[in-house]
């Protein structure tokens, strides 16, 4: 048994519903996914304007603005700490977490967009969590997926790691090469964009996001474009 690092309100599979930034950019868009066991956990963003064409077979069919492409998703695995659940006099729960990914899990980017931790906030039957950065710089409104708390698992098969809650699993494959410098992965591939085979290299890390229906796990969303629509085998 796990110890948990996390209050079990935090527990389940929660999709994003809008993130709006301090300039007062808001969206609403894309398919943003964090779930969260009692202290593992995995976060997989693919945006809506990723250009990358779903009916590439792999890395050799991109065009370097597909790589370019492929490199504006994001994800991260790692660990999840948060200071227990405070009651306000609303009702209203709340909690500051920190994520441990660097060093503790494995990462689509080499460096976080934002690396500071969230004041999290639940609303009254723990369906709705708000992540607010302390500096200000974004706010993030999520919602839980349905029976998403009933059944939590993480297990490794090979060189693949999986995360379920409920009828919605995340696929975490790493990249096989180190990353030559801390940095954000279009930077890298600019860097080093007379190298194709380090390119490719460097965009080969997984985060698929696979949903149950009937039988089936049907990878819905994947930091690698054609893995999407393809039918995986996961173990519950």
């Amino acid at each position: 048994m796990v110890e948990p690092t996390v209050p079990d309100v935090m527990f389940g599979c929660w999709r994003r519903a809008w993130i709006e930034y301090a300039d007062g950019t808001r969206d609403e868009s894309g398919t943003v996914v964090w779930l969260q066991t009692e202290s593992a956990m995995v976060d997989v963003r693919i945006p809506v304007d990723r250009h990358a064409p779903r009916d590439l077979t792999g890395f050799e069919e991109c065009t370097f603005d597909d790589l370019v492409s492929i490199a504006s998703s994001d994800a991260s695995s790692g660990f999840t700490e948060c200071t227990p659940a405070i009651v306000g006099a609303d009702g209203t729960r709340s909690a500051t977490a920190t994520w441990h990914t660097r060093g503790h899990g494995i990462n689509f980017h080499p460096i976080s967009a934002f690396p500071e931790p969230g004041w999290m906030t639940w609303n009254d039957d723990g369906t709705v969590m708000t992540e607010c950065a302390p500096s200000g710089a974004y706010a993030e409104e999520w919602r839980l997926v349905p029976s998403s708390r009933d059944h939590m698992a993480m297990s490794v098969a090979g060189d693949t790691i999986t995360y379920v809650a409920g009828d919605v699993a995340v696929l975490v494959r790493d990249r096989r090469i180190p990353i030559p410098r801390p940095a954000r992965l279009d930077d890298l591939l600019r860097e080093h964009h007379d190298d194709r085979p380090f390119v490719e290299a460097l965009l080969d890390c997984e985060f698929s996001v696979a949903e149950l229906s009937g039988d089936r796990w049907t990878i819905t969303a994947s930091t690698l474009p054609w893995r999407e629509g393809q039918v995986v085998d996961v173990d519950r």
